[in-house]
């Protein structure tokens, strides 16, 4: 069920929602990580948020307020919460790994390491949540249209769709900022744990029905 308050991405968008993402997840923590050069982060990182809007056009249901695509929020449905090998290879994930290897600054992590510190992520993820749930995989609005309600309403609609379905939503930020917010919605927060090897945490929150 289509949620008509909202304008569904499709494949001809993916392009314009890369942009958008890229510039909403300039400064976060993970994407500084395995970016940390900013003028490299601008073009590499792009390849990352295609990789991500691709899988949700294709897996999920992926939203931005207008066709304009102000903000982008990607929700994968349960039973399709995580990608497997086949799913990452056919929305470009060997594209993310090349790209990795291409970074000229010094500070940049290996293909290999950068894996393990999403793999744990990833390991948190299913440790926390065994059952069937809905999943807010990334949600950002470009830093132009910031502080007009955007982000609210690409939530909002969307939970209350889930609530009546009876199922969890899970998601997870590196941003201690945002934990608030999520609460204000109705999340609770159910693991704050530090990643291995980083200054990264990671902060896991789920809402029920």
């Amino acid at each position: 069920m289509v949620i008509k308050k909202l304008y569904l991405l499709k494949k001809k968008d993916v392009e314009k929602a890369t942009v958008t993402l890229t510039r909403a997840f300039h400064e976060d923590p993970l994407v500084q990580l395995i970016f940390p050069n900013p003028e490299e982060r601008k073009r590499y990182s792009q390849v990352f948020w295609k990789f991500m809007i691709k899988d949700g056009v294709k897996y999920g249901e992926v939203y931005s307020p207008t066709s304009k695509i102000e903000g982008v929020a990607k929700w994968l449905p349960p039973r399709k919460e995580h990608m497997g090998i086949w799913r990452t290879i056919r929305s470009g994930g060997i594209k993310i790994g090349i790209d990795l290897t291409k970074q000229k600054d010094e500070r940049k992590y290996s293909p290999r390491k950068i894996e393990k510190i999403t793999n744990n992520i990833v390991r948190i993820h299913k440790e926390l949540m065994k059952e069937p749930h809905w999943y807010l995989a990334c949600i950002g609005v470009d830093p132009d249209h910031q502080g007009k309600g955007y982000g609210s309403k690409l939530i909002k609609p969307m939970l209350e769709r889930i609530e009546k379905t009876g199922y969890p939503v899970f998601l997870e930020t590196n941003f201690e900022g945002n934990v608030g917010l999520y609460e204000h919605l109705g999340f609770d927060l159910i693991d704050e744990t530090k990643i291995p090897e980083t200054e990264i945490v990671n902060w896991a929150m789920i809402r029920k029905s």
